[in-house]
């Protein structure tokens, strides 16, 4: 190339980007210009469109109202928790004898308990048998359990 040709070249980059610019500058204050919009604009719009606006005073006072009622029904479920509890004292103990055989898998013995109301939940005993490794070391026999024996009392006792 021509020291001619890259000085002409060199001008008309220039000059495009100079062109270019101007329009980003000019086309970016325009737009900005218009897209300022009032509180009261704002609200409306929302409100049309379906949402709530409130104030942040008032946004607090509901979050206050709402942790209070959060307050109320959790003091409220204790208390009837508290009223059951001594009704469910008032079972009587149940008392059974497991007669484990050779071959019995842990969600029999534990179906077993569950319908002799030893256990509550058939699946949690399952599950701590399981996790604490009991599961491998029940032993067969016969084992004296009681219903105010703990999962642990339990597995003890069948891995004598």
């Amino acid at each position: 190339m021509k020291k001619h040709s890259l000085r002409s070249f060199a001008i008309g980059m220039l000059l495009s980007a100079s062109i270019i610019g101007s329009f980003y500058y000019y086309l970016e204050n325009k737009g900005q210009e218009h897209a300022t919009i009032s509180v009261s604009e704002a609200t409306s719009y929302l409100q049309k469109k379906g949402f709530t606006v409130l104030a942040e005073d008032e946004y607090n006072n509901l979050q206050k109202q709402i942790a209070e009622k959060k307050q109320e029904q959790a003091k409220s479920a204790a208390k009837e928790k508290k009223q059951e509890e001594p009704k469910e004292e008032q079972h009587e103990n149940i008392a059974y004898t497991l007669k484990v055989k050779s071959g019995m898998s842990i969600s029999q013995i534990a179906e077993l308990l569950y319908k002799e109301k030893i256990v509550k939940d058939q699946e949690e005993f399952e599950t701590y048998l399981i996790d604490n490794g009991y599961h491998t070391k029940i032993q067969v026999g016969s084992f004296p359990l009681t219903s105010d024996m703990s999962h642990k009392k339990i597995a003890e006792t069948l891995t004598k």
